[in-house]
């Protein structure tokens, strides 16, 4: 009995690592380190390519979409400050990983990350009007990184 409760126990202490450590989970699983390097990133990576997950970050797209078609050019009043320019000039592509990501094909926890950090950072350039990269490039980015499924770098999600 005891050692139930011990497993039991590293579980849940393991879920609470990973879910206080989300953030920079995902960092270094966009950055490449391998999901299998340790139990915090292996869980990370199946929180992140289970399909509760993707249909979250797809909507999240969407909103940003939505957002930058309902305000238009006109002023805004939001503590969330969007390149709106950037997300006009580069909804198609938006639309696409948001498709993408709820298509059911199998994706790397990396690609997630990728989208996690494009959708969270104030600094992405969704957020940053000064960003060295545009959105296009780094979309590119994350579908180069949405195919790349190498077992021994990460851990994919197949759709029943």
């Amino acid at each position: 009995m005891y050692e139930r409760r011990t497993s039991a126990g590293t579980g849940l202490g393991l879920g609470l690592r990973v879910f206080l450590r989300r953030m920079s989970l995902d960092r270094e699983i966009a950055a490449g380190r391998p999901c299998a390097s340790s139990a915090e990133l292996a869980m990370r990576a199946g929180q992140l390519t289970q399909p509760r997950t993707l249909r979250q970050l797809a909507c999240g797209l969407r909103r940003v979409v939505a957002y930058v078609d309902r305000a238009g050019s006109g002023p805004v009043f939001t503590a969330v400050v969007i390149d709106r320019a950037a997300v006009a000039a580069s909804r198609h592509a938006i639309l696409g990983l948001s498709e993408r990501l709820e298509g059911g094909a199998p994706v790397s926890p990396r690609g997630v990350a990728l989208v996690r950090i494009l959708l969270s950072d104030g600094l992405s350039p969704l957020f940053d009007p000064h960003c060295e990269r545009t959105v296009i490039q780094v979309i590119w980015e994350v579908q180069d990184a949405l195919e790349a499924t190498s077992p021994a770098a990460s851990l994919t999600h197949h759709p029943h």
